[in-house]
């Protein structure tokens, strides 16, 4: 077979990424995902469900730093998937932070939960609001059929950092009324409630509290439950409190 001779002066064959100025265009339409890609908190709601932990986490907090207005929604979706509780603890706190009726209102479902860790986390972070916001959706609870979800009220009540003076509230429905403040919710509690183990959580809620202008309703409370012995000694230990010792 001939050999091919190679022509004087020819030019070497171009490679392929050179035909366009040296290097391969970009495609214009590839820069948002290479932006993304090269920053995943370029779009925080994205983020939400990146494979990296840490970039959930970062998310999460960039949201309740600057929340987006579908933040909230994302936010409770992550929450009811999220598995690592680095994550979990993120979101909670952004939740807590932008600290709106909305931002209230999606920590409600995560307080029946049979996972406790997470039920208290969500208490925790109501609490972590503005007494008004939180007691929004609280009080509603207080006429709930669940008792342990009126029992998570009454604490999530008592947690609550008040201000001076009452705090506004919705209209509870069966619960105490709109406009008063955290001891008049809890005492309407111990003289209403017909569950004693609501009526015990008041109880402690109120000590926790110091609210001794509760103390008729304690006595309310005894008289409602008058063999039973943990009430009688909840409310002896609450009026001691309340006494000075």
């Amino acid at each position: 077979m001939g050999l091919v001779k190679k022509k004087a002066g020819g030019s070497p064959p171009v490679p392929p990424e050179d035909v366009r100025g040296g290097a391969a265009a970009a495609d214009p339409l590839d820069a948002p995902l290479a932006d993304s890609l090269a920053d995943p908190l370029a779009d925080p709601l994205a983020a939400l469900g990146n494979a990296d932990p840490s970039v959930r986490r970062d998310a999460a907090h960039a949201l309740g730093r600057a929340p987006e207005p579908d933040a909230v929604a994302a936010l409770a979706r992550r929450l009811e998937e999220e598995g690592d509780a680095g994550v979990r603890e993120a979101v909670l706190t952004a939740l807590a932070r932008i600290a709106t009726p909305e931002a209230a209102a999606a920590l409600v479902p995560f307080l029946d939960r049979e996972d406790a860790a997470l039920r208290n986390a969500a208490l925790e972070s109501l609490q972590q609001m503005p007494a008004a916001v939180a007691a929004s959706v609280l009080l509603p609870l207080l006429g709930h059929a669940d008792p342990d979800l009126r029992i998570f009220a009454v604490q999530g009540l008592g947690g609550l950092a008040m201000e001076p003076g009452p705090e506004p509230g919705p209209e509870p429905g069966p619960g105490p009324a709109s406009g008063s403040g955290r001891g008049e919710w809890l005492a309407a509690v111990l003289e209403r409630d017909a569950d004693v183990n609501v009526g015990l959580a008041a109880v402690e809620a109120l000590a926790e509290a110091g609210s001794p202008e509760a103390l008729s309703s304690l006595e309310i409370l005894a008289r409602r439950f008058p063999d039973d012995p943990f009430v009688a000694f909840a409310v002896d230990a609450a009026r001691s409190s309340f006494r000075g010792g």
